[in-house]
């Protein structure tokens, strides 16, 4: 939840006072984001099942079949486990590493017959690994926390720990949809949001970033959308090649690999 007093409204200040706003923003961001999870039964049942469509299903065949025999996974922000023990199948160990103890403990109890995974308290954007550490990354609904002028440390941090050629499978919130008219509905809402909250509110957003209303226990919470040529601009850049992506009822479905270096 996203506290009304954070930010008074006041005018434009300067660049400096800009950026510290901006950060003091993103730190009651990372504060925050966990509430939802941590306390509310409501929330965390919104995902039921091991795959939300068969999209999800086919990306994830694709991701276990590319995989090396004896390959290192990373279930990155893993939540309750949803993908963990299939991909403890599929790989010879799993991290599975989240933010939230409640969900690591849901995690634990889905996959208590499974020796072959190891489950980490960690931040995404702090992560514990040497170099070259992975085969393959994990990484299902959890890009939209990831605020845009943080992509640059979060997808260096993953390709640093992704061996060469090694796997990163991504699931991205957008507000394209295959109708035209259905992403121009998303599009507006979006923009209604982001306006709301940028110039009504004076938060200190960028474009992307909005926040919605869950609950009055839950208040408002955090996520950013992204389109698909900004998100292949990015894995390009930090030396992914792209082997697969779709579009799907809001999501983006990548599937790609580090390229090895020249």
């Amino acid at each position: 939840m996203i506290p009304e007093h954070i930010f008074p409204p006041k005018g434009i200040g300067s660049l400096e006072e800009t950026m510290d706003r901006r950060e003091e923003f993103l730190s009651e961001i990372m504060e925050n984001i966990l509430l939802p999870y941590e306390s509310s039964k409501e929330y965390e049942e919104e995902i039921i099942g091991e795959f939300e469509n068969r999209f999800e299903e086919d990306y994830f065949d694709h991701f276990s079949e590319s995989l090396e025999r004896d390959g290192l996974v990373l279930d990155l922000a893993c939540g309750d486990g949803r993908h963990t023990l299939k991909l403890s199948e599929k790989a010879v160990h799993v991290i599975a590493l989240d933010i939230s103890i409640n969900n690591l403990r849901k995690a634990k109890e889905k996959c208590k017959a499974k020796e072959n995974i190891t489950f980490i308290k960690g931040d995404m954007f702090a992560l514990p690994f040497p170099e070259s550490t992975f085969d393959g990354i994990w990484l299902s609904q959890a890009f939209e926390y990831v605020p845009p002028d943080r992509r640059q440390e979060f997808l260096s941090s993953i390709a640093r720990i992704l061996k060469p050629e090694g796997l990163l499978y991504m699931s991205v919130e957008t507000w394209i949809y295959p109708s035209i008219w259905k992403s121009l509905r998303e599009l507006l809402r979006d923009l209604k949001l982001f306006c709301y909250w940028k110039f009504l509110k004076r938060k200190p957003l960028l474009w992307g970033e909005f926040l919605y209303y869950l609950s009055p226990e839950m208040g408002w919470h955090y996520h950013v959308h992204t389109d698909k040529w900004t998100l292949c601009r990015l894995l390009h850049r930090y030396g992914f090649m792209i082997e697969k992506i779709s579009l799907y009822n809001g999501y983006i479905y990548v599937l790609c690999y580090k390229a090895t270096r020249k």
